[in-house]
């Protein structure tokens, strides 16, 4: 059963002068409550806050988050969360005062075990037919994503996700995944200088394999160059590291004990008890 909470209250409405509703003004994340706990919570609320504060918006304390979010939870299920942060709301035109109060969403949904099987055999994506290019708010997660609407239109269901490319001609990220590749020696993730999102996933990958000196590197990754990796990976918050077998034309190894490895070690794997 599906809840939503809006500032600490169980409730399906929020006002139609919400800046959120209005202009996507806010902010958001996406997790897992598995079975009593959040895996990663902390660096998720850090994330929010730090997205929160950027554009001017205090996020609630982290108890009193916690505390709303495992409202909308039982004890024993496995539930996707979104919590939303918008800056509240206001009358006509973007000027707004700055006394309004954000507005706190927090929504759960069921989780896709059958979806989360599936991908872990290895999935399709191909690339977006348009490029996206760096700008001040493109390492945010904010409520604004006509980008990745639009990068979904038209996508066939054995599609996974699409992929972006920047101006350049560069891998990005997926719609709603990040990147990586490996090859033999090393894993390989897209520069975060060029543009995409800075989210938790791509920061627990990079501390894992940090910590336990495996090698990785960040790269410019040319589209008509990617060819030369042997195994290519998405992963977010919600389904962990799946594997990608085919990209537009090129197709890669499926190692599924590198994916075992990762979601086990990384505290993504969401099984029924």
């Amino acid at each position: 059963m599906n809840k939503t909470l809006v500032n600490g209250k169980f409730t399906n409405l929020i006002s139609i002068n919400d800046r959120g509703f209005q202009f996507g003004d806010g902010v958001f994340r996406t997790f897992v409550y598995n079975n009593g706990k959040i895996p990663h919570f902390s660096l998720h609320y850090k994330k929010l806050k730090n997205d929160a504060k950027i554009i001017g918006i205090k996020a609630p304390k982290k108890d009193v988050l916690l505390a709303d979010v495992l409202k909308v939870c039982n004890q024993s299920s496995i539930k996707i969360i979104k919590v939303i942060i918008t800056r509240g709301e206001s009358s006509r035109g973007y000027l707004y005062d700055r006394t309004i109060q954000p507005n706190i969403v927090i929504q759960s949904y069921d989780f896709d075990h059958k979806r989360l099987i599936e991908s872990q055999k290895g999935v399709l994506v191909e690339s977006v037919h348009f490029p996206i290019e760096k700008n001040i708010i493109s390492e945010l997660k904010h409520l604004n994503r006509i980008l990745n609407v639009l990068a979904l239109e038209g996508k066939k269901a054995h599609i996974t996700d699409r992929v972006f490319l920047d101006q350049k001609n560069r891998v990005i990220e997926g719609a709603f995944h990040c990147i990586f590749f490996r090859t033999k020696s090393k894993f390989i993730l897209p520069s975060n200088q060029e543009s995409g999102l800075v989210g938790v996933s791509r920061e627990l990958l990079v501390n894992y394999l940090t910590k336990n000196n495996i090698a990785y590197d960040f790269k410019s990754i040319y589209y008509d160059k990617v060819n030369r990796y042997q195994e290519m990976y998405m992963m977010n918050s919600v389904y962990g590291v799946i594997p990608v077998k085919k990209y537009d034309e090129f197709t890669f190894d499926t190692n599924l004990e590198i994916v075992k490895e990762l979601n086990r070690n990384l505290n993504l794997e969401y099984a029924k008890k």
